[in-house]
């Protein structure tokens, strides 16, 4: 019988369990939570900061799941070491997990910000529960929140922050706000609305150090300037994968939550700032066309991306109306050439 370790806490390990019991109901699973919690979904992580959720219910299995898939849980343990080459790793209390096969959807770990003083108290990445528990427990003592918005999820904690009453600063490498993510016209679109609504945005910038003895009291810029601040999130840090000394010996689990390229899942943002939505293709593909539909007072915004014959993405500001339409015609791969257009009326 077959031994499976799986490591990490995000929803993408639930997704590895599931696909394993579909063929093999033999073989012995092991889930070692990396952060000392179960799995739970990232994408709720705002949503807890801005008060509309339990914890919970971030963590949205069934209470007999690990029973039901016969798996074992190991979540009150420190992973210090791990051996691909003998396969085994070990924990903080010495504790010794072997396994014949390794599949890893995170360490528990994010680099840390290439920033001077990030190691402060009131530094926290908007990625790992864990730090956001830490994060809701200072807000009493915070006024001022710098966040280095790089994704969909450190702009909807910036948003939630801003619900909360915060003074919220976004710091955006790009001339627009999700460069990344959007194309320059969505982008530069998005940061005038977040500015109307009371949110200072610091664009083509970034943070070089954090001041204050032992916790943030300010912030200095790329540009020399510095301001006052209790609080620095950092945005979609990459997982770190220094434990391991080796780059095969194990599968690597795809967490959504860290996916940059595109085509992307299908995500809200905004809370409550603005309706955001997006799926799929969210710049012009290769090959593709564009279809734009602007309401400026309004501020409704819709674009479409089609390939072929098809909708390959979309990106809609303050228009719900037209999510549930483009995301069936996208996901049923429907005919739509020469219907775009229309598509985007009303």
């Amino acid at each position: 019988m077959s031994k499976i370790l799986i490591i990490g806490n995000s929803l993408a390990v639930v997704k590895a369990i599931q696909d394993i019991r579909r063929e093999d109901e033999q073989s012995a699973i092991t889930l070692f939570c990396t952060e000392s919690l179960l799995p739970y979904d990232r994408l709720l992580l705002p949503s807890l900061v801005a008060g509309q959720i339990k914890e919970s219910q971030t963590h949205p299995l069934a209470d007999d799941f690990f029973g039901q898939n016969k798996v074992e849980v190991i979540a009150n343990e420190k992973l210090v070491r791990m051996s691909l080459k003998r396969k085994y790793v070990t924990t903080e209390s010495k504790l010794q997990i072997d396994y014949d096969q390794l599949k890893i959807a995170d360490l528990g770990r994010l680099m840390p910000p290439a920033i001077q003083g990030h190691q402060k108290k009131g530094v926290f990445d908007c990625a790992l529960l864990s730090s956001v528990k830490e994060l809701i427990q200072y807000l009493p003592f915070t006024d001022t929140v710098f966040i280095m918005v790089a994704h969909i999820y450190g702009f909807n904690m910036a948003c939630a922050l801003h619900g909360l009453g915060k003074e919220v600063v976004m710091v955006s490498s790009g001339a627009g706000l999700l460069p990344q993510v959007l194309d320059d016209e969505a982008s530069s679109l998005l940061k005038q609305i977040v500015e109307s609504k009371g949110i200072r945005v610091m664009t083509e910038n970034s943070i070089e150090e954090i001041l204050g003895d032992s916790e943030v009291k300010a912030i200095r810029f790329q540009n020399g300037k510095v301001m006052g601040a209790q609080m620095v999130i950092a945005d979609f840090l990459p997982l770190d994968w220094r434990l391991i000394d080796q780059d095969n010996g194990y599968e690597k689990i795809e967490d959504d939550y860290f996916k940059t390229a595109l085509p992307l899942r299908s995500c809200h943002f905004g809370l409550h700032v603005l309706e955001g939505f997006l799926t799929g293709f969210t710049k012009l593909p290769e090959g593709g066309r564009e279809y734009l539909k602007f309401d400026g007072p309004q501020n409704i915004f819709k674009k479409v991306f089609a390939q072929g014959e098809v909708l390959v993405g979309a990106v809609l500001f303050n228009a719900s109306s037209h999510e549930e339409r483009l995301l069936k015609l996208i996901n049923e791969h429907v005919p739509v050439a020469g219907q775009e257009e229309a598509l985007l009326g009303g």
